[in-house]
C-alpha cells in the first residue's frame, strides 16, 4: 500500500524534511543537538506562528517589542518584518510608525508623551480642541483596511473625544464618540468594521485630556502580515512592568499577536532586576494572549564588551528565561563573533547599535535558524501509480535547496537528488522497490 505521509519540523541551516513511505509507516525526523549556554534553543516552541502562517486565511500579527534595539528604520525585527511582508504581503499596520505608514500629525495643543507611568513607549496627549491623525505616506489616501481604530487610555482627567475616519483621502467624519474618564486607568481598544478601502484615522478631543495610544488600521478578511512595532529608545523593563496592568493587559488581549519578537540592551546596572521583570513579562503576555509565540533575541556585542561582560550576563539571563518558558531563544551574539568584528564588517551605527546592515545580516541569519526560508513553502511529497510504476513529484522553489533522500530503516538517510535553485515541478518514475523504501524531502536555506 502506498502511503503519503508529510511531516515538517526542525530548524536552522540543516534540512527541514517531509517524508513519504513505500510499504511503511510514520517517522519523524529531526535530531536535537545539546545547546551551548548561548546557542539558539526551543525553536520548536513557534507552532502557533507557523501554523497562522500556512493554516489560516486571516491577518497574522507580528510585533517588535523593547527599546531601539527593536526599532522600526534599521533593526533586526524591522529586516525580519520586511522579509515577512515581502513574501506573505501586508494587510494592515498598528501602533509605532513602519515604513511610513503611520506618521503622526497633531494641532491645537496635541503633542506626543515620553514613556511614563501610563506607558512604556510614546502615546499623544490630546486637550480640549486638540487633535491627532496619522498619514500613510506610500499611499496618501490611507491604508487600505476594513477595519479602523484607536488604542486609548482611560484616566481620571480625560473626557469626551471622538474618532473620525478620512476614506480615499477625503473629509473627515465623525465614527464613535467615546469617553475618556475613568476613576481608575485602564487600556482600551475600539475600532469600527467598515468596507474594505483606503483609511485614515484621527482623533479630535472635545474636553479633558485624553490619552491616545496609537492607531490600527488591518483587512481583518485577508490574509498576510499585520505588522506591529511597539518600542522606544532607551526604555528599560522595569519601565514596562511599572504600567499597571490594568492598562497593559486590556491592550495586550485586543493585540492579540501571532509572534512577539523581543530585543532590548538593558544597562548592566540593572541586571539583577532583568530576570524578574522578564517573568513579569512573561505572565502578563501567556494572561492576555495565550497564543503568543515569542523569540528572544540574544543581543549582538557592543563596545563596552571589550571590557565587560554586558552582553555576556543579559543573555545569559534572556537564555535562562527562554528556557523556563520553552520560549525560542535566537543567538546573535556568538554569530557575531565580537565587537571588533562587526565595526570591521560595517555593521555598527554607534557603539551599541547595529546599522542597516548589521540589522540586515543578523535578520538573514535569524530567517535561517528559525527554519523562516521554509515559510509557506510546499513540502509536500506526491505518490502516484504511472503503469507498472510509481510517480513521485513535489514542487521546488528558488527560496531554498531541495533534498531527495531515501532510506530502507528510517535511520540511514542517502540523498537521492538535490534540485536546483529554481521554482519548478520535479517528478521521477521508478520501480515499487521490496523491501520498503521511505522518501523524504530537506529543505534548506538557499
Amino acid at each position: 500500500m502506498l502511503k503519503p505521509i508529510i511531516s515538517s519540523f526542525g530548524s536552522g541551516r540543516g534540512w527541514q524534511s517531509a517524508l513519504v513511505a513505500i510499504g511503511g509507516a510514520l517517522a519523524l525526523f529531526g535530531t536535537p543537538a545539546h545547546a551551548a549556554d548561548f546557542d539558539t534553543t526551543n525553536t520548536d516552541a513557534l507552532g502557533h506562528f507557523w501554523s497562522a502562517i500556512e493554516s489560516s486565511n486571516r491577518p497574522v500579527t507580528v510585533l517588535s517589542f523593547g527599546d531601539s534595539m527593536a526599532d522600526s528604520y534599521r533593526s533586526v525585527a524591522y529586516h525580519l518584518m520586511n522579509k515577512l511582508t515581502g513574501r506573505f504581503g501586508t494587510v494592515g499596520y498598528s501602533f509605532n510608525n513602519y515604513r511610513n505608514t503611520t506618521l503622526w500629525n497633531g494641532a491645537n495643543g496635541a503633542t506626543t508623551r515620553t514613556p511614563d507611568y501610563f506607558w512604556f513607549a510614546g502615546y499623544s496627549y490630546v486637550p480640549a480642541g486638540g487633535a491627532v491623525w496619522w498619514e500613510n505616506q506610500p499611499t496618501p489616501g490611507g491604508t487600505l483596511c476594513d477595519r479602523a481604530g484607536i488604542y486609548y487610555i482611560s484616566q481620571t482627567n480625560g473626557g469626551q473625544f471622538r474618532l473620525l475616519l478620512s476614506t480615499n483621502g477625503g473629509p473627515w467624519t465623525i465614527a464613535l464618540n467615546l469617553d475618556g474618564n475613568s476613576t481608575t486607568s485602564q487600556g482600551h481598544f475600539t475600532n469600527v468594521a467598515l468596507p474594505l478601502n483606503r483609511y485614515r484615522v484621527r482623533v479630535e478631543s472635545d474636553t479633558g485630556t485624553n490619552f491616545i495610544i496609537a492607531p490600527s488600521m488591518f483587512a481583518t478578511n485577508s490574509f498576510g502580515i499585520h505588522a506591529v512595532f511597539i518600542e522606544w529608545g532607551g526604555i528599560d523593563l522595569g519601565q514596562v512592568t511599572n504600567v499597571p496592568l490594568s492598562i497593559r493587559q486590556p491592550i495586550f488581549a485586543a493585540l492579540q499577536p501571532d509572534l512577539l519578537v523581543w530585543h532590548m540592551k538593558e544597562e548592566q546596572a540593572i541586571l539583577p532586576f532583568h530576570s524578574n521583570r522578564m517573568a513579569a513579562c512573561e505572565t502578563w503576555w501567556s494572561n492576555a494572549a495565550p497564543n503568543c509565540d515569542v523569540i528572544y533575541i540574544g543581543t549582538p556585542w557592543n563596545s563596552a564588551d571589550t571590557n565587560s561582560t554586558w552582553t555576556l550576563d543579559q543573555n545569559a539571563i534572556t537564555r535562562s528565561i527562554a528556557q523556563r518558558y520553552h520560549r525560542t531563544y535566537a543567538d546573535l551574539m556568538q554569530p557575531t563573533v565580537s565587537y571588533p568584528w562587526l565595526l570591521t564588517n560595517g555593521f555598527m551605527q554607534d557603539t551599541i547599535h547595529l546599522n542597516s546592515a548589521g540589522g540586515l545580516y543578523c535578520a538573514n541569519l535569524l530567517w535561517d535558524d528559525m527554519g523562516f526560508f521554509a515559510l509557506g513553502l510546499n513540502r509536500r511529497l506526491t505518490l502516484q501509480p504511472n503503469g507498472a510504476q510509481l510517480q513521485l513529484s513535489y514542487d521546488t522553489s528558488a527560496s531554498a535547496r531541495y533534498r531527495l533522500e531515501a532510506s530502507t530503516n528510517l535511520q540511514t538517510w542517502t540523498g537521492v537528488i538535490t534540485n536546483p535553485l529554481v521554482t519548478t515541478t520535479f517528478t521521477t518514475n521508478f520501480t515499487p522497490p521490496a523491501p520498503a523504501v521511505y522518501y523524504r524531502l530537506g529543505l534548506a536555506p538557499p
